[in-house]
């Protein structure tokens, strides 16, 4: 008889998953509503018989209901949030005279990572200085608009330091000085989690990501406004009112729109237990380790995300340690993670002014609607004993922790 071995400490059953604003678990009825669609209902929503009729109407139903969800004119079904900033920001360009494209600094990788392409059709991408919390001040925004710009990009829900952006006033701004730009707000940390209507924030697109709230990858939508003017990146065959070619991903649409709709109807619990979380574990590792500093705004922010800087503990030392012992976290955006490898400067971090020293010792912890208290208090103390034993390498008046252990 074959023996049955020990459950290890990062076993599935023990594990602890906390990188939330990385991707999501998708939930069990996504899962079964697209394997339905698979299953059933697989013909070409282009095909003018009754299967491709079937598929339609499903592909056209998830349409609607995502569109109503942001009091949006129209929407474009993408592969996912980065597609669907490409469209907005870009294709939105293009329909433009040449012009200036502004972005925060601290911008995703999504949109800053759009220089090259942008001035290939004579845009320069201008990056824009950010507070302290990573966001776009009005006033500095001000300075920066005229005539000559054509598209100003908004961070709403920070993927790396939480804070939500002043949308309404930024909008507002940009109408005043710049009337004909497009306004483009990237909303896929956001989406699910807060209220958030396109017509009365009056911008013109909005991007979201189907696996940022428990729906399937390889699936997101670009929002409109009746007045958005956008031109196609990818026309194909004119599938999506001509705004996307290629066959519609019929399973991933329902999918998605199962997901929001979960999300949507459960916002406001969903939304406190999160925030809850967030703000418990960060007054647990504060108390337990003696000093931590959170980032981002301290009231505009997401629920589910906690970006905080641990002094003397690096981030991706302590990041590893827990991985061993089945705690997942990341140290920065999942798009960009990999960047500690060649000991890059997170572009996020430099644009609120951290050194590179204080970057390396910030993490991001991110919770979900499936987060429980006890992997809260689990995770707590993995992290806290982590962050002591590397804390211990250094000079002893370094570790608070350990000082009130050994009676200091």
């Amino acid at each position: 008889m074959t023996a049955t071995p020990p459950q290890s400490a990062d076993s599935p059953i023990d594990r602890i998953y906390l990188d939330n604003a990385a991707t999501t678990r998708p939930l069990p009825e996504v899962v079964q509503a697209m394997a339905d669609v698979q299953e059933r209902c697989f013909g070409n929503p282009s095909s003018a018989h009754g299967f491709g009729a079937d598929a339609r109407r499903l592909l056209e139903d998830a349409r609607e209901f995502l569109r109503g969800s942001l009091g949006a004119a129209s929407l474009v079904f993408t592969s996912g949030g980065t597609e669907a900033d490409l469209l907005g920001v870009f294709g939105a360009a293009a329909a433009r005279p040449r012009g200036r494209v502004l972005a925060a600094a601290s911008d995703h990788v999504a949109v800053l990572g759009l220089t090259a392409v942008l001035r290939l059709r004579g845009h320069e991408l201008v990056q824009v200085p950010v507070t302290e919390h990573g966001d776009l001040d009005p006033e500095t925004l001000f300075d920066l608009l005229g005539p000559d710009v054509r598209v100003v990009s908004i961070l709403h829900g920070h993927n790396e330091l939480g804070t939500l952006a002043r949308v309404e006033e930024l909008a507002s701004i940009v109408r005043h000085v710049s009337p004909d730009a497009h306004v483009h707000v990237d909303l896929v940390q956001a989406y699910g989690k807060l209220d958030f209507d396109l017509d009365l924030a009056g911008v013109d697109s909005v991007a979201v990501s189907g696996h940022k709230l428990h729906g399937p990858r390889g699936i997101g939508f670009l929002a409109l406004s009746s007045k958005a003017r956008v031109t196609p990146v990818m026309p194909g065959g004119g599938q999506e009112g001509g705004m996307r070619g290629g066959t519609e991903n019929v399973a991933g649409a329902v999918g998605l729109a199962r997901a929001a709709e979960h999300m949507l109807t459960h916002l406001d619990g969903h939304t406190a237990h999160m925030r809850s979380l967030a703000d418990a574990m960060f007054t647990r590792i504060r108390d337990e380790l003696g000093e931590a500093h959170r980032l981002g705004h301290p009231t505009r922010a997401l629920p589910h995300v906690l970006s905080l800087r641990i002094p003397d503990v690096p981030g991706q030392a302590l990041q590893q340690a827990c991985a061993a012992r089945g705690l997942a976290f990341s140290t920065g955006s999942a798009c960009h993670e990999g960047d500690a490898a060649t000991d890059a400067q997170n572009h996020v971090l430099a644009a609120i002014g951290l050194g590179r020293r204080r970057a390396r010792e910030v993490v991001r912890l991110s919770f979900s609607s499936e987060s429980t208290w006890d992997e809260l208090d689990r995770a707590a103390d993995i992290l806290c004993d982590e962050a002591d034993r590397l804390r211990a390498l250094a000079p002893p008046s370094a570790s608070p922790r350990r000082a009130r252990r050994d009676g200091a």
